[in-house]
């Protein structure tokens, strides 16, 4: 199988895990603040137990596309030569560490959803914010992963110059969306969703100059 085929097939993993994870994002319905009271977020957890679940569920399948799309990447990246393999190494450990940690907040959430009638509120509270500081730290690893793309970008031509800038903006946005592991205001965790969003309209991107081939992307 050529490289032509291999980078369509991650392109099209690409898309397929964006559309998983957004799926698995809004189903469950909007979710209580950070700062919400531990009733509040009790109700939350039983009246949507079902749903929570199937989010669960769709958020570990998506897994599957996403190391796909991880591979592919990091064999473009891999092929500008010398300069890239070490950003190529880079970008697959950032990866791997946001599936790692992402999936860490998705367990407690599936557990907190399946025992949620044997929790009392204060519990359930406990387990949301815990859930959502082992979120909050893959923020950091997928921020190493957007970096070294970029800079393979504008280094190597791997991707579009302009692309390569976009994502290290991106990168910081990445950064300080960290700092919500640090505090339950409701702002920090607002811009982390943006920030999510973006970086799954950067997954969208890179999928597209995935799917073309290399020499029409330079």
């Amino acid at each position: 199988m050529n490289d032509v085929k291999w980078e369509r097939y991650g392109a099209a993993a690409g898309l397929i895990f964006v559309i998983l994870l957004l799926v698995s994002g809004f189903i469950p319905g909007s979710p209580p603040a950070p700062d919400d009271s531990a009733q509040e977020i009790h109700e939350y957890f039983r009246d949507n137990d079902t749903t929570l679940k199937v989010a669960s569920y769709l958020a570990g399948l998506s897994i599957f596309p996403f190391l796909i799309f991880l591979g592919v990447l990091w064999s473009r990246v891999r092929s500008g030569g010398d300069e890239t393999r070490r950003l190529a190494t880079i970008l697959a450990g950032g990866g791997v560490v946001a599936v790692g940690l992402a999936s860490v907040g998705t367990v407690i959430t599936a557990t907190t959803a399946v025992r949620i009638r044997e929790l009392a509120p204060e519990g359930a509270k406990f387990f949301f914010t815990f859930s959502g500081v082992a979120t909050g730290m893959t923020a950091f690893a997928v921020a190493v992963l957007v970096a070294a793309v970029s800079v393979a970008a504008l280094r190597a031509r791997a991707f579009p110059a302009w692309l390569g800038s976009a994502g290290l903006v991106l990168t910081l946005a990445w950064l300080v969306a960290g700092v919500s592991i640090t505090t339950d205001s409701t702002g920090f965790g607002v811009f982390g969703f943006i920030v999510f969003l973006l970086w799954l309209l950067w997954v969208l991107v890179i999928s597209f100059f995935l799917y073309r081939p290399q020499q029409q992307t330079a």
